[in-house]
């Protein structure tokens, strides 16, 4: 509609020069219609064969590392640009871009990439950046708005470029000794007489008659069906001498309600932080790792379970699952204990890591130690406060400024 009204403006001077025989006017008029021209032709093309990607060095990356990014913005077209603004959304202060002009966005814990430039004909114009990977997490970029127009500045165009792209990046990693745990056997030692033997419940080699005090989830029902008078019978499992360790983690930082009271970024990292670095120490030392939460994955419907694997990318898989957790717990941690304890094998090492050691949590704890198991507790905590093993369960306090 503006458009229009100045046509119908610069036409009507344009008659009234002619009327009025004024050369001066009649240029003016003139040259006012050839830059209306121009402005509508800058209008209807300058967003024609206009592109834009992003390009990231790589998806994954660990804690500390520099990925570069490159953007990319293509003009296909004989027309020129002579002003191009670019505003693409990315992550928030955690990751860190160089050299680049970031201000902050209207998407809460993003920020705004912008660039003003010009492009030439048929040009393909590249900006390249450093991302700086401070902060643990499943980064999202874009999306990004492209706005041009004429050189004059009299009409200005917008699309919007949808597509997303993600940054991985795993959570980080410490020795054990910097979160001021023993250097060997952090977690108990292994009772002498569970040292030599374990059972693998992944590998079945036969079956035998039921016992009392068989546990029920050994019980063969197809093979009883199948026996003489349908006597119970039970799974035989391969002996192994592999030790398992299953890492617990409970994301909610208050005991005031775990469905959703909120939570404190520096506590919930310390936990993620912590449960990553008694895996890795697992993984380096042999032992089945596994790992829960309660809680989800981004962009996935899935909850946080891991079993114990013999995967040689299972530190990977944990990691992996670690950056992309979602920080808004699913379950209580008590009932997160319940559910893993079903499906454990016998003389399972569960490191149990908490903000939030309440009498429920470590009650259900008490009852692993009494099934066999050899559970521990790590308390992340903001102060110095030294555990004593609780009940002769092995606990220790974490402090936050010790995983940073």
């Amino acid at each position: 509609m503006k458009g229009e009204v100045w046509l119908w403006l610069i036409g009507g001077v344009l008659f009234g020069s002619l009327l009025l025989r004024a050369g001066q006017m009649f240029v003016v008029a003139l040259i006012l219609l050839l830059v209306a021209g121009a402005s509508g032709v800058w209008e209807h093309y300058c967003l024609v064969g206009l592109g834009y990607r992003r390009v990231l060095g790589q998806t994954r990356a660990f804690f500390g590392e520099q990925v570069p990014l490159t953007v990319e913005i293509v003009n296909e077209k004989p027309l020129p640009l002579a002003w191009l603004e670019v505003e693409d959304t990315v992550p928030g202060p955690g990751l860190s871009l160089a050299p680049a002009h970031v201000g902050p966005s209207h998407i809460p814990g993003r920020r705004m990439l912008t660039m003003l430039l010009s492009v030439r004909w048929y040009e393909r114009v590249r900006r390249h950046y450093s991302i700086t990977c401070d902060a643990r997490g499943f980064h999202g970029f874009g999306p990004a708005i492209l706005r041009t127009g004429d050189v004059f500045g009299l009409t200005t165009r917008e699309v919007e470029v949808a597509h997303e792209d993600y940054l991985l990046v795993y959570p980080k990693i410490v020795p054990l000794e910097r979160l001021a745990l023993p250097a060997s056997n952090p977690f108990g030692d292994v009772p002498l007489r569970r040292q030599w033997l374990f059972e693998d419940p992944l590998r079945t080699v036969g079956i035998r008659d039921y016992r009392p005090g068989d546990s029920p989830r050994r019980m063969h029902w197809k093979a009883t069906a199948r026996a003489p008078d349908q006597a119970l019978q039970v799974k035989l499992f391969e002996p192994t001498t592999t030790q398992r360790l299953h890492v617990l983690l409970n994301i909610s930082t208050s005991g005031q309600n775990w469905s959703w009271h909120g939570y404190d970024p520096d506590t919930l990292e310390a936990a993620i932080t912590t449960a990553a670095s008694v895996a890795n120490w697992g993984t380096e030392r042999g032992y089945l790792v596994g790992l829960a939460a309660n809680a989800k994955l981004f962009h996935s419907s899935a909850a946080v379970r891991l079993r114990p694997s013999r995967d040689q990318h299972q530190l990977m898989h944990i990691l992996e699952a670690l950056a992309r957790l979602v920080p808004m717990p699913t379950m209580a941690p008590e009932a997160l204990v319940d559910l893993e304890s079903r499906e454990l094998a016998y003389g399972t090492t569960v490191v149990m890591v908490t903000a939030v050691a309440s009498n429920e949590l470590m009650d259900r704890l008490h009852r692993l130690r009494r099934g066999g198991h050899q559970p521990a507790v790590l308390l992340i905590t903001s102060a110095e406060q030294p555990l004593a093993p609780v009940g002769g369960m092995p606990a220790y306090a974490i402090r936050i400024e010790d995983t940073r």
